[in-house]
């Protein structure tokens, strides 16, 4: 019965290859220290006539013909997927200054099969023929919209009738919700587009402002007497409804200073600590610019600038591996790793985030949001409650004004992870975080996780996507093992 089953799925794991581009496969990676059970594609899709995305696809390891093809858009704007495949939800992750790629056992294809798209042009191995980057908002929606068009057409087109999920974090928030429009307005190419997957997404510039400040206070950041001065003399007394976005003089001074406590943190997870770390991330540090540009620039011009360390990251193999910084960036422009992934010679040095020319039209997706619900697409919502970028409580806010109705009466709920909810002695400790469900959409937070949540939590990240995308309670356990494929005998 065992061989019987075995037999089956290489064949169907047979049949899904043999249709797939041959000239994509990438036959070995360099550096990796196990024997993946998948294969996996690394090419160039057609965004537009001078636009080249670039895409990293990784089979579902556990694939079947209706295995759910998942894509992963990071944010920025103009970071990198890759720094998502390779630091959180991929299988291949890198350490030891960009020499070992070892295994990361809650790799998100164990759910379905994954696209990993390097977006807009100008990210990561993404490029324009002409040179021309420039790029906004609705151009980088229909741009990743055609993307995906020559991906289920032209590449794998067996797989066009499968379910279809958007995900992504961040910046994303944005991202997401206007491709998924054009997604779901186009049964043609996308007739099975089923649902999107946000976590800690930007969706709304004046609401991200107008938390923080609380957020901070109420973490034990902010000070006492800022915090009071700032709620008596301009908010009313009421700091729930509190507009530190529009604030002037010296109410913009207090706004100023609020958002600027937390400064010796990670922003992006505020009780991070990472020993002997001699310098923070360049991607955290870029998004966190590109992000808190607009909304900073209302209150002062210098407020910026004072929330990032511009120290170049620490590359040593010696330091412990959330110290090493340069991982990605090194092991990605390894000539070696270039040709294995099929990377022309006249695209430039890979870089996670990029200074491309990016024009951000929408400060609330609202309107998207609810364009959706409309349409039955299905939404999950997640998010770190650690995390000071887009923090969880502007995206509560920002569901709450949807005005969508709750399906599961008006308590939020714990859910658990790895069946710990079975657990007495556990119940306590294995709380993965929190739920609400509205119609049409799912709103999930994860306990002690930041900005990053595959990567700050992917136990728990990987059941609440697979949950998600099957309709499952989120307490329940993934039905499949999270042990590591066995290392290669390197000694020879």
């Amino acid at each position: 019965m065992v061989a019987l089953k075995l037999l089956a799925v290489f064949s169907v794991f047979a049949a899904l290859a043999s249709s797939a581009p041959a000239g994509d496969l990438v036959s070995s990676l360099p550096g990796i220290n196990f024997k993946p059970n998948f294969v996996h594609y690394s090419g160039y899709l057609n965004a537009a006539p001078t636009r080249k995305y670039h895409y990293w696809f990784v089979r579902h390891q556990y694939a079947s013909s209706t295995s759910p093809v998942l894509l992963w858009l990071n944010g920025g704007p103009g970071c990198s997927s890759l720094g998502g495949l390779i630091e959180e939800l991929g299988p291949f992750h890198v350490s030891d200054n960009g020499n070992t790629v070892y295994e990361n056992p809650w790799a998100w294809n164990k759910v379905g099969h994954v696209i990993f798209l390097e977006s807009p042009a100008g990210v990561g191995f993404s490029y324009a023929t002409d040179g021309n980057t420039d790029t906004d908002d609705d151009q980088t929606a229909k741009d990743n919209h055609d993307a995906l068009v020559d991906f289920f057409t032209n590449k794998f087109p067996e797989l066009k009738p499968n379910d279809f999920y958007v995900t992504g974090e961040s910046y994303g928030g944005v991202y997401i919700p206007t491709l998924a429009v054009l997604l779901a307005n186009d049964k043609t190419n996308f007739p099975n587009f089923k649902g999107v997957a946000i976590g800690n997404g930007y969706y709304h510039v004046q609401l991200n402002v107008n938390t923080q400040p609380s957020l901070f206070y109420y973490h034990g950041i902010a000070r006492q007497n800022l915090y009071d001065d700032a709620v008596t003399q301009c908010c009313n007394n009421n700091p729930y409804k509190c507009d530190y976005y529009n604030m002037n003089g010296q109410c913009a001074h207090f706004a100023n200073e609020l958002l600027n406590q937390a400064n010796d943190l990670d922003p992006y997870n505020l009780y991070n600590v990472c020993y002997l770390d001699g310098g923070s991330r360049s991607k955290r540090n870029f998004i966190r610019k590109r992000l808190m540009k607009n909304a900073i620039s209302k209150l002062t011009t210098s407020h910026g600038g004072r929330f990032y360390s511009d120290k170049s990251p620490q590359k040593a193999a010696t330091l412990p591996l959330c110290a090493q910084d340069g991982n990605t960036e090194t092991y990605l422009n390894r000539q070696d790793v270039r040709t294995a992934l099929h990377i022309p010679s006249s695209v430039p040095h890979w870089t996670d985030c990029a200074n491309i020319n990016y024009n951000q039209i929408y400060d609330d997706v609202t309107s998207q949001f609810k364009t959706l619900v409309q349409k039955g697409v299905r939404i999950l919502v997640y998010n770190g409650d650690v995390d000071s970028v887009c923090n969880i409580v502007m995206n509560e806010q920002f569901i709450a004004q949807l005005g969508l109705t709750v399906q599961d009466g008006t308590n939020r709920r714990a859910w658990h992870y790895n069946g710990s909810f079975n657990d007495p002695y556990n119940y306590i400790s294995n709380v993965g975080g929190f739920y609400e469900k509205f119609n049409g959409l799912d709103f999930v937070s994860v306990r002690g996780s930041g900005h990053f949540v595959p990567e700050d939590r992917p136990r728990e990240a990987l059941q609440m996507i697979y949950n998600f995308i099957h309709g499952l309670a989120y307490s329940t356990p993934v039905p499949f093992s999270t042990a590591p494929q066995p290392l290669l005998n390197t000694t020879g």
